[in-house]
């Protein structure tokens, strides 16, 4: 599987459809048969299908999997595809209120706009409640009608507010009758006119000579790349440039594991999360200006990590009762990488080797932070298996493991 597995738009949301047809074509089955037996309404089915919806939330479609037999690495595949699809949709979102005020208020002649809600809950319980699925616990947020300016919020300009010419710049005149300078002042009057447009260029050229120095956004320092007008004032997912490039190779002169292939995918979205996490920024996966200048100042802390075999070595100290099944289950949820972050449909995000959940980790009195710690994050997650002595909370991979040992026992 690539480093950062990034696609383009609208391919990904098609590769995605494409996977689950693949998947439903094994079952001989109807969506309405294969809907009552993964709890997605059978309408919902179909447009996942035919790649014209894309759900807001993984486990919707993890079931619509499992059900249709997908072994675990299909659902390894299925998970990542879902990533870069759901990437799609959030730019589809985020473009959507520019499209509407474009077309205006939506009355009867307004275009239809295209299906990118993330609809999976039309008609479907609220599904299993483990670390990952997340929904549970915090609800999306967000305005459902935009306000708009009227027309009283453009100032009008008020007659007469021009401002009055100072003593050093004389007014034009006005007709036959204006008033002209006595002789003897006009040659001084010239004079301090010349020696204010004087002193505006050397200012103007001083500010000039300190943006250029300081690297900021319209400078052209070869060194500084991510802060020149060569690169977009945010750098961000499914971008593909000398760009991002530059973004890769600060991240690993971090500490931080990816391809430099110049593409930005997910893992390259994860590394900018940990970055931007540990250096007191917003979480978010978009590279804007402070996260430009933190990357270039290394003001972050290092993103380097446990290697995936003393992630397994520990795993198995901590999970005595039931080792290998846990590395199964980590392997399945963060394939064993302690810095792994997936977002979810309502602004919050899954942490570390068990993807544990940000509402998991308040009821666990932990943070992110302790989160991306590979020891916390296993502890944390034998104390969730204790309170049940199973691995219910991760449901999804639990599945998929025992699918994968059944396979392989009759192989």
């Amino acid at each position: 599987m690539s480093g950062n597995g990034d696609g383009g738009g609208n391919r990904d949301v098609e590769e995605l459809a494409e996977l689950l047809r693949e998947l439903k074509g094994r079952t001989n089955r109807s969506y309405a048969a294969l809907a009552a037996r993964s709890g997605v309404s059978g309408s919902a089915l179909h447009r996942y299908c035919s790649g014209t919806s894309v759900p807001g939330d993984y486990e919707v479609i993890g079931r619509f999997g499992k059900v249709c037999g997908a072994g675990s690495e299909e659902l390894l595949e299925l998970h990542r595809r879902w990533v870069l699809a759901d990437a799609e949709r959030k730019r589809a979102v985020s473009r959507a209120p520019a499209a509407v005020s474009a077309t205006g208020s939506g009355g009867p002649g307004s275009p239809a706009t295209p299906d990118v809600s993330g609809d999976e809950t039309e008609g479907e319980p609220d599904g299993e409640t483990g670390v990952g699925t997340g929904p549970d616990v915090e609800a999306e947020a967000g305005p459902d009608v935009e306000a708009e300016a009227g027309p009283d919020a453009e100032a009008e300009a008020v007659p007469g507010a021009a401002a009055e010419p100072g003593p050093l710049c004389p007014a034009p005149a006005q007709g036959p009758g204006a008033a002209v300078p006595p002789p003897h002042r006009r040659p001084l009057i010239a004079v301090l006119a010349l020696a204010v447009v004087a002193a505006a260029g050397v200012a103007a050229a001083l500010l000039g000579k300190v943006f250029t120095s300081s690297g900021g956004s319209g400078g052209s320092s070869d060194d500084r790349l991510l802060l020149s007008s060569r690169c977009p004032v945010v750098v961000s997912m499914g971008q593909s440039d000398a760009c991002v490039h530059e973004l890769q190779s600060l991240l690993a002169r971090a500490g931080g594991k990816l391809d430099i292939d110049g593409a930005f995918g997910p893992v390259t979205q994860m590394r900018v999360v940990v970055f931007q996490l540990r250096s007191g920024l917003t979480p978010n996966g978009s590279v804007d200006e402070r996260t430009k200048r933190a990357l270039y100042e290394n003001a972050g802390k290092p993103l380097g990590t446990w290697t995936p075999e003393r992630v397994t070595r520990r795993i198995r100290e901590v999970f005595t009762e039931d080792p290998e099944r846990a590395v199964g289950i980590a392997d399945c949820a963060s394939l064993l990488d302690p810095l792994y972050t997936l977002p979810n449909s309502n602004a919050t995000r899954n942490w570390g080797v068990f993807q544990l959940y940000d509402g998991t980790l308040r009821k666990l009195g932990g943070t992110r932070e302790q989160a991306l710690d590979p020891d916390w994050n296993i502890r944390a997650a034998h104390r969730l298996w204790a309170l049940t002595h199973d691995f219910s909370a991760w449901q999804a991979c639990d599945r998929a493991y025992r699918a994968g040992s059944k396979g392989g026992k009759g192989s």
